[in-house]
């Protein structure tokens, strides 16, 4: 009866030792009498050999994890702070250092290599990446890393860890690094923030001179256009005039052939209709009669005034500057 009990009770223990139940965002590496199976399991019930014989470990492939390397923090690396050659600084191209940071973001790719081929992948991610960084900040000014480098730090490291990262056969891929926080040594901090004031100023007049630009463009060719506009407009109106003035040309010449006569008359006609009103004094004369033209040389010019003559003595010189035949009506 002993030994019953005993053998149902090893029986339970196997079942409940063989049966593993793995998660949706993970997978389970099974080591076998201490050597690992060369596929994991993945999300889902699976049946295995009892406890002391398979060992199953479990690994967050989708989780992303991060590893910070230089200054631990965002804060940790202020102005005012004196640098920390054990840990914060690095030595820029120009021999100068420069607290930096660096946020490596990783993910496992092969469960199997992540678990076996390193004691701390962290450590060896960690050692990596502070050497593509040194690398990186020695092969730039710090004017460079402080402003426009920082992007191109950041893809050089990338590329650098990837590779040694393959080369361990560590198992993992690199999904991004940032650049963190990265200031300049405490002695010359007042002047690289003048000059960092310096660059936005610079920049917010180069803005300000384009956008100048930009609108003085689009003024100049709004006038151009409105000129062109104006041009064609006018072009058309002459030249729809001009045909208009040689079409009545053409039937003016037309009717002067078939009745000159009539046509000469009503052309002469009309240009005394055109040109009379023009004059504020008319004279008109028989054929053949001469014409005085001092009654018309001194037309449209004012008199000069005297003071001191008697309106009485000059009356009669004006009336004489007038004959009396020579002035009559238009309908005569």
């Amino acid at each position: 009866m002993k030994w019953a009990v005993l053998a149902a009770g090893l029986l339970v223990v196997t079942l409940a030792t063989s049966l593993t139940v793995v998660q949706q965002d993970e997978v389970a590496v099974v080591r076998r009498f201490g050597a690992a199976l060369r596929e994991p399991w993945g999300p889902g019930l699976h049946w295995g050999l009892p406890w002391g014989i398979d060992r199953v470990d479990r690994v967050k492939t989708g989780q992303t994890r991060t590893l910070t390397i230089g200054a631990r923090d965002l804060q940790s690396a202020p102005l005012t702070r004196a640098p920390s050659p054990d840990s914060d600084d690095f030595l820029t191209g120009d021999l100068n250092l420069v607290t930096a940071q660096a946020i490596v973001q990783y993910r496992v790719s092969d469960p199997v290599a992540f678990l076996f081929r390193s004691a701390s992948v962290d450590a060896a991610l960690g050692t990596s990446a502070e050497a593509a960084l040194t690398r990186a900040l020695a092969a730039r000014g710090i004017d460079d890393v402080l402003t426009v480098g920082r992007a191109e730090v950041a893809d050089g490291m990338l590329r650098a860890v990837q590779e040694q990262a393959d080369r361990q056969g560590l198992g993992v891929s690199i999904r991004a690094i940032r650049l963190g926080r990265v200031t300049p040594p405490v002695a010359v901090a007042p002047a690289f923030a003048d000059a960092a004031r310096a660059r936005s100023d610079r920049r917010q007049s180069v803005t300000t001179a384009e956008e100048y630009r930009d609108r003085a463009l689009a003024d100049a060719k709004s006038t151009a256009q409105e000129t062109a506009d104006r041009a064609s407009a006018r072009f058309e109106r002459e030249v729809q005039t001009a045909r208009g003035e040689a079409d009545r040309f053409t039937k003016v010449v037309v009717e002067a052939r078939k009745a000159p006569l009539p046509t000469r008359r009503r052309l002469y006609l009309e240009a005394l209709a055109e040109l009379l009103p023009r004059f504020a004094r008319k004279v008109v004369v028989a054929p053949g009669q001469d014409v005085d033209i001092s009654m018309i040389a001194n037309e449209g010019k004012k008199e000069p005034v005297t003071e001191n003559i008697d309106s009485t003595e000059a009356r009669p010189d004006k009336e004489k500057s007038v004959p009396k035949n020579a002035e009559t009506g238009a309908g005569r």
